[in-house]
């Protein structure tokens, strides 16, 4: 991955990847080093963190491994089904700011979370039709300028550069399937898959409508034409994080019987401030 401003890149501590994620000031962990070695390896992690103005780092582990990571992290935050090849993840996280660690939830958080699990399994992905005039395909390089701009209309801030046509460019090379739906000819939706070759999982992402395009079920229908795709090249699991204080999203995984996993606190950089985010998944 070339490293650019802000963007996120990778690095290794004793051979294990660190994802940094500095637009949400995060870090990522999906392995943990052999025990003897956990110490030292939290400890440089730590410090590559503040030298990179990073405050919070995520680790996925398994089932096995709770007990040693439940030493150094400050919070469990969910988990994703079947995650690394058919064995779940547990996702927790080690915040370097106390602020940071807020957890109460807004009462329009809790009315979302009302909402979608009222609407839970209501929409079977077969139900779901483009109205007249709008056609979905999968996307190509030369859409990335139109995509770029609706993804800068639709977000004041994003945890990755998706307002730049070449980033997107470079996804399309990287095992990240887009769906676009157009009407008139104008993209006007999009949503991502984004591959995880290692682990048989993918990464339902980077899902925009623009406003006057909202409520037609448009991401629902590109959902459930992405969801067959998946099962036929061998993913495991597709999983998602969908802002908590916004039920579009929610309601579209709930609907595609998605189950919740859990919330990740302050988690990620979107729409000008940093979000909590809820963790959905579906084992394919």
């Amino acid at each position: 991955m070339t490293i650019l401003k802000d963007h996120s890149f990778t690095t290794s501590v004793f051979s294990i990847p660190i994802l940094f994620e500095p637009i949400s000031r995060r870090l990522k962990i999906y392995s943990l080093p052999e025990n003897h070695l956990i110490d030292r390896f939290i400890e440089v992690v730590k410090k590559l963190a503040i030298e990179k103005k990073c405050d919070k780092v995520i680790f996925y582990v398994t089932l096995s491994q709770q007990p040693i990571i439940n030493a150094y992290a400050d919070r469990y935050e969910g988990m994703i089904e079947a995650f690394f090849n058919g064995e779940d993840a547990h996702i927790f996280a080690l915040f370097l700011d106390t602020d940071r660690d807020q957890t109460s939830l807004t009462q329009l958080e809790k009315n979302v979370f009302r909402l979608v699990h009222r609407k839970k399994g209501q929409g079977p992905s077969h139900r779901f039709q483009l109205p007249p005039g709008y056609f979905m395909r999968w996307g190509r390089k030369d859409d990335v300028y139109q995509m770029a701009t609706l993804y800068e209309t639709v977000f004041a801030s994003y945890p990755t550069p998706m307002n730049e046509p070449d980033f997107i460019t470079k996804m399309m090379d990287d095992d990240v399937y887009f769906l676009v739906v157009e009407h008139k000819r104008k993209i006007v939706s999009a949503c991502s898959a984004d591959l995880m070759k290692k682990f048989s999982a993918a990464e339902l992402s980077d899902c925009a409508t623009y406003r006057e395009h909202r409520s037609k079920q448009l991401l629902s229908y590109q959902v459930a034409h992405l969801i067959p795709r998946l099962k036929k090249i061998g993913v495991k699991t597709l999983f998602s994080y969908s802002r908590s204080i916004s039920a579009g999203m929610n309601l579209v995984n709930a609907k595609h019987g998605f189950h919740f996993g859990g919330r990740m606190i302050k988690n990620s950089n979107i729409c000008g401030r940093l979000e909590n985010m809820n963790i959905w998944y579906k084992a394919l």
